[in-house]
């Protein structure tokens, strides 16, 4: 009979979710520089090869982790008027990519085209569709809310709090007359909420 101390120890299953849970981690972390294979291992306890046996290297590791992002947007309780169904679901796209540090430019760096990209496109060019656009612009518009999103949340993810004063002198000093009439205040200090809401609410004006 096999002793106590030798009694062999059932090796862990690691589930493709665990292994995503893990990179969240790491990215949180290291950011997305320092995301790797090894260093989600790490944050799993577990050996390189049971991270590989999912994710063989680091794009599809981000891929995954883009649509595991995409997949926290919610499309239900939605409001009834199409316009308004658009701007809740962009709005829920953006808060989940800034829920994770370097979540605009990890979404970003892939073509996430999985089951809940699919999804949340479904439910943004259905809306227009309703609300009146053409196919082709209802498509193309569903592209250039993504697109707008996506680059506004990686600024705001990676911009100084403030101008570097380089910057801030050439627009004062007279070399950009127009802009130093706008002032730094409008130009760099503006609220990231407002330049969304500004953005989003140009692009969704049928009369505009």
């Amino acid at each position: 009979m096999i002793g106590p101390l030798f009694r062999k120890v059932a090796p862990v299953r690691w589930t493709q979710d665990d292994v995503i849970a893990a990179a969240f981690t790491t990215l949180e972390q290291e950011g997305l520089e320092g995301l790797s294979l090894r260093g989600v291992a790490r944050a799993l306890g577990a050996h390189l090869n049971s991270v590989s046996w999912y994710v063989k290297t680091k794009n599809s590791l981000i891929e995954k982790m883009a649509d595991a992002i995409i997949g926290t947007v919610q499309v239900d309780d939605l409001p009834t008027e199409p316009i308004d169904r658009v701007r809740v679901v962009v709005g829920r796209y953006r808060t989940a990519m800034l829920a994770h540090r370097d979540g605009g430019r990890l979404v970003a760096g892939t073509f996430a085209g999985g089951g809940n990209t699919l999804r949340v496109a479904e439910v943004i060019i259905a809306a227009l569709l309703r609300a009146g656009f053409s196919e082709p612009d209802a498509a193309r518009l569903c592209w250039s809310l993504i697109y707008f999103t996506l680059g506004l949340t990686q600024e705001e993810q990676t911009a100084p709090a403030r101008l570097e004063p380089d910057t801030a002198d050439l627009i004062t000093n007279g070399h950009y007359p127009t802009l130093a009439k706008l002032g730094l205040p409008l130009l760099a200090e503006d609220p990231y909420d407002a330049r969304f809401d500004y953005g989003l609410g140009r692009m969704l004006d049928l009369n505009a």
